[in-house]
């Protein structure tokens, strides 16, 4: 079997492979197009496919450089909305869980944390689809609670999302509240990854050359994004949040039971 070429190693040529390129910039352009809309799930659906087609040691360091600039205008054009204060309290635990998890991917059975988790994230939407109410307080310890198990499971299994998206909906915030304060602290995590490749040499030239090719159309896919952000109801932008996680959290199932 023959290993997939990264789209980022043929930018070095003269003419590039313009179908890898395509493939990599289409992939992001979704990601964007999703995070923009819901406010996470952008990695969940970039990560896997870039995992088929791409390598991902190169696509995913340059697959946050653009979705950080991506990030940092989506909170910004909706920045009146964001709890700085929640997002805060959700980092000091995601900073302390990180390491943490990072720890556990090296010494637990990462197969089985994924499927548990995603199990869990799915049973509770899909309660919360069918309008069981669930509540979360609000009060410090239950967001440093949250975010240090957000931040457990990006360091174990890359997937920090679950938990905080669990939390705003059982907060049931409003929808630009809910996208926004995600975004946030999403884009806190991505500044901290794009830092993180840089020191250990992950980010060449090779990399600035893709991020280059990828912004203009990831910043018009994500515009996209806020079209149909706007246009939905509050009703129906719920739906399509839990629709997205029940879909991300059998989508992970399946790739970690295919594996085993």
């Amino acid at each position: 079997m023959t290993e997939a070429v990264s789209p980022l190693s043929t930018l070095d040529s003269p003419c590039g492979n313009m179908h890898e390129i395509l493939i990599f910039v289409s992939i992001v352009c979704l990601a964007a197009l999703i995070q923009a809309f819901v406010g996470f799930a952008g990695a969940l659906t970039a990560v896997p496919l870039f995992a088929v087609f791409l390598s991902p040691k190169e696509a995913i360091p340059t697959y946050n450089m653009v979705m950080l600039l991506i990030d940092v205008w989506l909170v910004f054009e909706a920045r009146r909305h964001v709890q700085w204060r929640s997002v805060g309290k959700l980092l000091l635990g995601g900073c302390v869980g990180v390491p943490i998890g990072a720890f556990g991917l090296k010494h637990l059975p990462v197969g089985v944390i994924n499927v548990v988790i995603s199990v869990i994230t799915c049973t509770f939407a899909i309660l919360l689809l069918m309008k069981v109410r669930i509540r979360l307080r609000g009060t410090t310890g239950t967001q440093v609670g949250v975010g240090l198990l957000s931040g457990l499971l990006g360091g174990c299994i890359s997937q920090p999302g679950p938990p905080v998206t669990l939390y705003g909906l059982a907060r049931d915030w409003d929808k630009n509240t809910f996208r926004t304060t995600l975004l946030s602290y999403f884009m806190c995590l991505c500044a901290m990854a794009v830092v993180s490749y840089w020191w250990v040499g992950l980010i060449a030239r090779k990399n600035l050359m893709a991020f280059s090719a990828t912004v203009v159309p990831a910043i018009l896919a994500s515009g996209i994004g806020l079209v149909l952000k706007n246009r939905a109801s509050e009703a129906g932008f719920r739906r399509a949040v839990l629709m997205v996680v029940i879909a991300v959290s059998i989508i992970s199932v399946s790739r970690s039971l295919w594996r085993w």
